[in-house]
């Protein structure tokens, strides 16, 4: 042990996840995307974070970069390219240490992605 320092129990209290976390982390394809589970824009950014997670941007894209592919205007993206264009931006916003985040176009981006699920434009 080193000087000044306390001892620290490796036998932690263990916290089990909540059902909800662990939902958030199972991938989620479109086809069973419903509509009245995807956040309300009601400023829970932890049910918003939570649902960026519920796409895998990194497999999706498969190396390319993501401003190459996910530019330009929503209506010409495709479910899994708003999707996958959600995760990134919530991953950059972790990675900047949530300085950088234009929260109100995320809650924009969310609720294209529901009317899309809402219409049935699953692709």
């Amino acid at each position: 042990m080193f000087v000044g320092c306390a001892s620290v129990s490796l036998e932690a209290e263990f916290i089990p996840l909540s059902p909800i976390t662990i939902e958030a982390m199972r991938e989620i394809p479109n086809h069973e995307l419903i509509a009245k589970r995807i956040p309300a824009a009601d400023g829970n950014r932890r049910s918003l974070i939570g649902f960026a997670h519920t796409f895998n941007g990194y497999a999706f894209l498969a190396g390319e970069e993501p401003s190459e592919r996910l530019s330009g205007d929503w209506s010409d993206l495709s479910l899994s390219e708003l999707r996958c264009l959600l995760f990134w931006q919530v991953r950059s916003d972790r990675w900047s240490g949530g300085l950088s985040t234009d929260w109100p176009s995320l809650w924009s981006l969310l609720a294209v992605i529901r009317s899309r699920v809402e219409a049935g434009a699953l692709e």
